[in-house]
């Protein structure tokens, strides 16, 4: 499709975006895999290969603007742009029930914005590394670190690279010990974008406060980019029960160990057995 022809489908129209499914394997319950920023699904090859196929009908897709899926120049690329796409190419699948759905960083912020927009699309969310920066309660702590990846995040989309030799040092730094992708040209504005719109201007806090499946969130004590809280600390004793959270040996990546810990999380939603701890809890309260 031609720039012409894909602004007027896209933009015009306002047709969604169908992205690109870089694995769709096995049959039972399907999971869905939504990465981060600057990455693309490859960052899943270790809970792909350890989720069991007999069970699940695993999905990683890449996100819009990123690894082999569209990366029009025109799109704001908000959490909105983000959730409409993945909703798109869900439907397109036609799968036969709900899916569990689970998002790294970024991912997790687009993942609940699209339980939020088209809840009949999951049935459980597991959300790691999610990165909240809204709806925090006011410690100096938390501000201290929100101000410090504030000043980070504006620096990243103010520099504009001009992509000579000059540039290379810092775009490598950005892309590969920051993100672990390669920064180009043609990611490059996704990429900013999507920090800008996605990230900052977030809209999670809000979201997770009207879904009512089970969520978990997992976070990694050695995560200098996630600032970890309980759910009722950071959401108020008005969320409900259907959210828990759990603290992992990890940093902002998905480590063998981490795949290991979200292939058990994932199978266990599955049996229910999620469902049926927070009905005991309901009960205790």
């Amino acid at each position: 499709m031609n720039k012409i022809l894909d602004r007027f489908w896209h933009k015009t129209l306002r047709r969604p975006y169908t992205l690109t499914v870089r694995t769709n394997a096995g049959q039972g319950t399907p999971v869905i895999l939504l990465h981060g920023l600057g990455s693309s699904s490859d960052v899943w090859a270790n809970v792909v290969a350890g989720l069991d196929k007999n069970k699940f009908k695993v999905i990683a897709i890449d996100l819009l603007g990123f690894g082999k899926s569209p990366k029009p120049d025109w799109v704001e690329y908000d959490v909105d742009d983000h959730a409409t796409s993945v909703a798109a190419t869900i439907k397109k699948l036609h799968l036969r029930e709900p899916a569990i759905i689970v998002g790294h960083s970024m991912g997790c912020l687009v993942t609940v914005r699209l339980a939020r927009k088209y809840p009949e699309l999951a049935k459980h969310e597991i959300l790691y590394e999610m990165p909240l920066y809204e709806g925090l309660p006011d410690k100096k702590i938390y501000q201290l670190r929100l101000n410090i990846y504030r000043r980070l995040y504006q620096r990243i989309i103010e520099f504009e690279p001009a992509y000579d030799p000059e540039d290379a040092k810092f775009i490598q730094k950005l892309g590969v010990k920051i993100t672990g992708f390669k920064i180009t040209p043609e990611t490059w504005l996704p990429y900013i974008k999507s920090l800008q719109y996605t990230v900052l201007n977030q809209t999670a806090s809000d979201d997770i406060k009207h879904i009512d499946i089970p969520m978990e969130v997992i976070y990694g004590y050695r995560d200098m980019f996630v600032i970890r809280g309980e759910p009722v600390e950071i959401f108020g004793e008005d969320i409900g029960l259907n959210i828990k959270s759990h603290t992992v040996n990890a940093a902002h990546n998905i480590s063998e160990k981490s795949a290991v810990f979200l292939c058990k999380r994932i199978t266990e939603a599955n049996s229910n057995n999620f469902t049926k701890k927070l009905a005991k809890k309901s009960l205790q309260a």
